[in-house]
């Protein structure tokens, strides 16, 4: 049993970080909170939580589900490109027009705004979804029933210590982010990020949709 959740957990652990390595929507925001040294445990709070839900969701089944969809999928390949790419836009613009450099979220109000921002990140954003229900979940729902625990921990866990560290590190760069310029070039650094992702997922659809 041991070396079976050994094996198991480390295989979601290791395939978990490999995917929340690539930063995404979430990750900019943990970025932009900890080198601000804004409100940021409770984001990332936000952030692990949906991952663990989505996670136990694909892998108790749902990921199996929609796998076995290829229109399904396909339109979540769309609707994670549109996505990346309307963010990094978004992102862009703050840029061009020297508004990438945070204001100080101190009140309430900001405080729960930025938690509705990361739920909205976290649940709504297609991107998330491929990575957590469709990819994490369908490997771990083709696991044996008594396997999957093992596997899904791992993925969760994966979600855990890269966030954690993701905010501990940013808020070591507190000072170098004292310049708007260094805010634009990381928005416009984020911009380049979020369009090369969006290829990704066009690239996929393409492999299911060919021209």
């Amino acid at each position: 049993m041991i070396p079976d959740f050994n094996a198991l957990y480390l295989e979601g652990l290791l395939l978990g970080i490999g995917l929340f390595a690539a930063p995404g929507p979430k990750d900019t925001l943990v970025i932009r909170q900890g080198v601000s040294r804004g409100p940021i445990w409770g984001v990332v709070a936000v952030c692990v939580f949906a991952d663990i839900l989505l996670i136990g969701l694909g892998v108790m089944g749902l990921g199996s589900l929609l796998g076995s969809q290829p229109g399904l999928v396909a339109f979540l390949l769309l609707s994670g490109a549109v996505y990346l790419l309307w963010f990094g836009w978004q992102r862009l613009l703050a840029c061009v027009r020297n508004q990438s450099m945070p204001e100080t979220q101190g009140n309430l109000t900001s405080q729960q705004g930025l938690l509705r921002t990361a739920v909205i990140l976290g649940f709504a954003n297609p991107y998330a979804w491929l990575d957590t229900v469709v990819l994490i979940g369908s490997i771990g729902a083709a696991k044996p029933v008594s396997q999957q625990a093992f596997f899904a921990s791992g993925a969760m866990t994966a979600s855990l210590v890269w966030f954690v560290v993701l905010a501990l590190g940013c808020q070591r760069l507190t000072g170098l982010f004292r310049s708007a310029k260094v805010w634009r070039l990381l928005d416009a650094g984020v911009t380049i990020l979020m369009v090369y992702l969006a290829g990704m997922l066009i690239a996929d659809f393409l492999v299911l949709h060919p021209l």
